[in-house]
């Protein structure tokens, strides 16, 4: 009854997790927007995404959701967001300009796909794919056609089960020969021999693992992690690569400035993302280090006392279309991400756009991706005088245009060894994977012609803004510890190397040059060429999804556990083909939440580790309630087997051999399965069945078994009845059973007798079966149920000196073995060559 209540549990789990992996393709049908509007019959109309068909003219502006693969026609100052798509951090710019056949996806700039969104600028284009002929259709018929393979924990199951399932029938079969033989009857030697196999099944064994994994999910689920599937988490602990994606894993998508510079001063911002609080470190030969770590009042002063900065700051509010905003406790930029970046920046510095209201715009030449950067016309209604055109942009564009530089608020010329410098602090805060951009303004007359509007020379320059996606603050130290379990972190990422080597550096990651490979060179190289070099890889640049998933499937096929994060429908593929796929709560596509086997509520890399952690916590609970359970298996089967074979009477009925089984053996190695851990030793990676566990069943399941056959024996030798001798037996396995519990729990940890002495869950299922115990021998009922006798006292000296002993003889025992392996793998030894 027991183990078909355990079939139907397994059953019924196997069917709720075939349907999660349903739900990943209705999902994917679903990722497609409702409307958009495309030219029927000369007329723009609007249509249900799902009527589009190739050769359809859709136009799109800021805000829409792109409905199908469309090549550009005409594009305005268009930018699209990627990141779902390529993992792109940035916006990027679309053109209708023609392009080389052989491009990678990243670099179509003329083509917009499926699923990604328009942050700015519009456009026209003609419908080239549609439904699963697109990029996005791509993704999900690259999950169709994965298998995902049998995990670690399923492989040894089955290995252990089918090894114990053919030794219990050799075990049931010699017994029931050697019992024949001897004159036993056959109907007693069929019930015996049935008992025996069925005693040398672990039965327990799955319920055991079942509990072990519930136990730790639900521990995992206080650490802000989601387990949706119950193998995951013991194949998490065995995990030897860890694959992240950069944007949103390990850095925040968000645009933060980090370093600004003027034409004397230079400074550091504090801070991450949008929200705005930081300040600005000076830094420079004159200045150690001063912060700017003043209320909203004195950073006004401070300002007046720094013109060059207040110029800069007012640029970034004025010459800015986006709009910085608070929902539900985040901060968030309603627009590009990049001027998102500026507003936060001077907002970090006690300025906001509601301070310029003042400021009215007349006239906006927008961003165009040709000529690299923006100008606004803004006038001072408090001050008439004031009108300027404040213009940011690249670089290189930005310089070309000016003739002057402010410094401490006085004007210079700018001559071309001034540029010269502006442009090598340009490259420093590009070598460190910043993004930078230029500031300048110009004094504008409106009694000036309509054409000089749009006349952007003789501009001044004031300085310039490095900003980057910064990682996670907590990252560093998560992935630190992760080299110190033996893990190997790799980023993957669809962004430059340069950016990726930058994050590298920060985040400990090793970003050698060497070890960065990107998607061109993926495509050259063939499979077997792969998975020779992949181990050496760090990080992969420029990928899309189809090499995600190759770089999973190549390090697999190196032997390696990988595990997979990612937030964006581009990693799903590699999500659901890695040994364990991770996706983000908070920032993940309900397509990716959906194919993981795990998700972090809080987006919290170091979670994974925590994960990796209590996996292998949970092989260590296993191994400990597996060896548990062995070593009384094989003291039974020894007892029994021996006892036959020598001569003796049988000294265990079926129905005892039962409840060993079932409450006496099963239970206290259920509550071994369901430990925390909370002082075991720094985890390693180990399997939960091995040599040396093995070796510890062997020992001390043949020190109990002989122990408990040697006082059978001799009770009956100094005339005790066959029932009152089978009870020796009975009492001495099961007392020695539930005292090693205390050792197997010891197993791996720093616990003392203290420690175990707190474990209330063990101790109760302890006094429960010692309770059974003594009831099946002092109960009538029960005693003639179980077929035992009343024990006398004088019984228990030295049933309990035996079953107390076992733990303590296997550990010279175990040591002597050890010295004995070591000696012959020394080098001294022939073995030393097949040993290493």
């Amino acid at each position: 009854m027991a183990m078909g209540t355990i079939l139907l549990a397994n059953a019924a789990i196997s069917t709720i997790q075939e349907r999660k992996a349903e739900k990943v393709v209705e999902t994917l049908n679903q990722f497609q927007p409702p409307l958009c509007k495309a030219i029927r019959t000369g007329q723009l109309v609007e249509l249900n995404a799902a009527e589009l068909v190739p050769g359809d003219i859709v136009c799109l502006e800021a805000g829409d959701r792109v409905p199908a693969d469309i090549r550009l026609i005409h594009a305005s100052n268009m930018r699209v967001n990627e990141a779902t798509l390529t993992g792109e951090s940035l916006p990027v710019d679309k053109s209708e300009s023609a392009l080389l056949e052989e491009c990678a996806l990243s670099e179509r700039s003329n083509m917009l796909f499926m699923g990604t969104d328009v942050c700015g600028g519009k456009g026209r284009g003609v419908v080239v794919q549609t439904g699963m002929n697109t990029e996005m259709g791509h993704l999900m018929s690259l999950l169709k056609h994965q298998e995902k393979e049998v995990t670690p924990l399923q492989e040894k199951v089955s290995s252990i089960s089918k090894k114990f399932m053919k030794g219990a029938l050799i075990v049931g079969g010699l017994v029931f020969v050697m019992g024949t033989l001897r004159g036993i009857p056959i109907p007693q030697m069929i019930t015996t021999s049935i008992t025996l196999a069925a005693s040398a099944i672990p039965e327990g064994l799955p319920v055991t693992i079942t509990i072990a994994l519930s136990a730790g999910i639900y521990r995992m689920a206080k650490k802000n992690a989601l387990i949706r599937k119950l193998s995951s988490l013991e194949t998490l602990g065995r995990t030897t690569v860890i694959c992240t994606d950069k944007t949103g894993t390990l850095t925040k998508n968000e645009m933060t400035v980090k370093a600004i510079s003027t034409a004397d001063r230079r400074w550091t911002v504090t801070g991450n993302g949008y929200e705005p609080t930081g300040v600005l470190h000076e830094v420079g030969p004159e200045v150690a280090a001063t912060a700017l770590e003043l209320e909203d009042t004195d950073r006004y002063e401070q300002h007046v006392a720094n013109p060059d900065l207040n110029r800069l700051l007012q640029i970034c509010l004025l010459c800015n279309n986006s709009e910085l905003e608070q929902q539900e406790g985040q901060w968030t930029t309603k627009g590009d991400p990049t001027e998102g970046a500026l507003l936060a920046l001077a907002a970090k510095n006690g300025l906001w756009l509601k301070d310029m209201t003042h400021w009215h715009r007349g006239h906006e030449i927008p961003f165009d991706s040709k000529t690299a950067k923006m100008s606004v016309v803004c006038k001072d209604v408090q001050n008439e005088q004031e009108c300027y055109l404040f213009s940011k942009g690249a670089v290189e564009t930005i310089l070309r245009h000016c003739s002057r530089y402010q410094k401490n608020g006085d004007l210079f010329p700018l001559y071309e060894d001034q540029k010269q410098f502006i442009l090598q602090q340009s490259e420093q805060y590009s070598a460190d994977a910043l993004r930078v951009l230029a500031f300048a303004y110009r004094p504008f007359d409106e009694s000036e012609g309509g054409d000089s509007i749009d006349d952007e020379r003789e501009l001044i320059y004031v300085g310039l803004a490095g900003m980057m996606d910064p990682p996670k603050p907590e990252v560093e130290q998560s992935i630190q510890e992760a080299f110190a379990l033996g893990i190997k972190p790799v980023m993957i990422t669809g962004d430059h190397p340069i950016t990726a080597i930058a994050i590298g550096k920060q985040l400990g990651i090793n970003s050698d040059a060497h070890s960065v490979v990107t998607g061109h060179e993926l495509d050259r190289l063939s499979d077997e060429e792969l998975i020779r070099m992949v181990d050496q890889v760090s990080i992969f640049a420029r990928v899309t999804p189809e090499h995600k998933l190759r770089i999973v499937t190549a390090l697999q096929q190196c032997g390696q556990i990988v595990a997979m994060t990612g937030d964006g429908v581009n990693d799903t593929p590699a999500i659901k083909q890695a040994n364990v796929g991770i996706a983000m709560g908070r920032t993940g596509t309900e397509v990716t939440k959906e194919t993981a086997d795990m998700v972090l509520t809080q987006d919290d890399f170091g979670t994974i580790v925590e994960g990796v952690k209590e996996g292998r916590t949970i092989i260590g609970n296993i191994r400990k309630a597996l060896g548990c359970l062995l070593t009384g298996n094989l003291a039974e089967i020894l007892v029994t087997s021996v006892a036959v074979m020598v001569g003796l009477p049988i000294p265990l009925v079926p129905i005892q051999i039962l409840l060993m089984n079932l409450l006496t053996d099963a239970l206290p190695a259920m509550v071994l399965a369901v430990n925390g851990g909370e002082k075991t030793k720094q985890p390693k990676r180990t399997d939960f069945v091995d040599k040396a566990l093995y070796q510890k069943v062997i020992t001390r399941g043949v020190l109990l078994g002989l122990g408990s056959l040697g006082l059978f024996g001799a009770s009956l030798a100094v005339g005790a009845p066959v029932p009152v001798a089978q009870s020796v037996a009975f009492a001495t396995l099961v007392a020695g059973q539930l005292m090693q519990a205390f050792s197997w729990r010891q197993e791996g940890t720093e616990e003392t007798v203290r420690d175990w002495t707190k474990d209330r869950f063990l101790l109760g299922a302890l006094c429960v079966s010692w309770l059974a115990l003594l009831g099946a021998l002092y109960i009538p009922p029960l005693a003639g149920f179980f077929h035992t006798a009343r024990l006398p006292m004088h019984y228990w000296i030295p049933i309990l000196g035996v079953a107390g002993s076992v733990s303590l003889l296997a550990k010279p025992v175990l040591n002597l073995i050890a010295k004995k392996q070591a000696h012959n793998a020394s080098p001294a030894s022939g073995t030393y060559a097949a040993a290493v």
